[in-house]
């Protein structure tokens, strides 16, 4: 499931690269849409959800790329709640994706050092039942932090990952409007910081996660 909007020729190149290189690994691609309005992560895939009846949900941001997808599936699969199936992320810089979408291997100049990726972020495995008990939050509005909340509501109410090791490639594009690299807006902050205080109380999360039914 990728979750998606278009817009962007940039994008666009690397969807169109990523979607062969999926059916190839096995695995159709839903293009999960996000509505009109600000970005919303959450939203794009509850459409995803509309479109598919799979038990395991692999959710994929539209500009990656790991090879650690089996194991990841086979580890939620085996009964772990939820799975990472890559370690360090390499950015790779705008000439090196450039050469990969056209016809070079992986790999290239990095627009900075390799560093261990966050949970929640690129890729993530987990079952159905888990996520629609653990769902994205649909009040982050554009990019930043909600990734790193779902992660922390993850742990607290499912339990920790599994973590593989593979490299996740991930194909250059525009950085998209946000406060800074770390901080998407002020709300997000805010939104995030709860998520840090709840982390590790189940009856915390459960609460923030409540609050989005209202």
């Amino acid at each position: 499931m990728i979750p998606w909007r278009g817009g962007c020729p940039h994008r666009e190149a690397s969807l169109a690269w990523l979607l062969p290189r999926w059916r190839r690994a096995g695995h159709e691609p839903i293009l999960a849409e996000a509505p009109p309005g600000p970005w919303s992560k959450a939203a794009a895939v509850a459409d995803g959800l509309r479109h598919t009846g799979a038990d395991v949900l692999v959710i994929a941001d539209a500009d990656v790329w790991t090879g650690g997808i089996p194991a990841a599936v086979d580890a939620v699969r085996s009964g772990w709640p939820w799975g990472i199936p890559h370690g360090d992320v390499h950015r790779l810089d705008q000439d090196a994706t450039a050469a990969v979408l056209a016809g070079a291997p992986l790999g290239g100049g990095l627009v900075q050092p390799a560093y261990r990726g966050f949970e929640g972020g690129g890729i993530t495995v987990l079952p159905r039942q888990v996520y629609e008990q653990v769902p994205l939050d649909p009040r982050y509005r554009g990019w930043g932090q909600e990734d790193e909340s779902h992660a922390l509501a993850l742990r607290t109410l499912a339990g920790p990952p599994w973590r593989g090791d593979a490299p996740l490639w991930h194909l250059w594009h525009p950085p998209q409007a946000r406060d800074s690299r770390r901080w998407g807006s002020l709300a997000s902050r805010a939104l995030y910081r709860r998520y840090r205080h709840a982390a590790g109380h189940p009856n915390r999360t459960r609460a923030l996660l409540a609050e989005m039914e209202v």
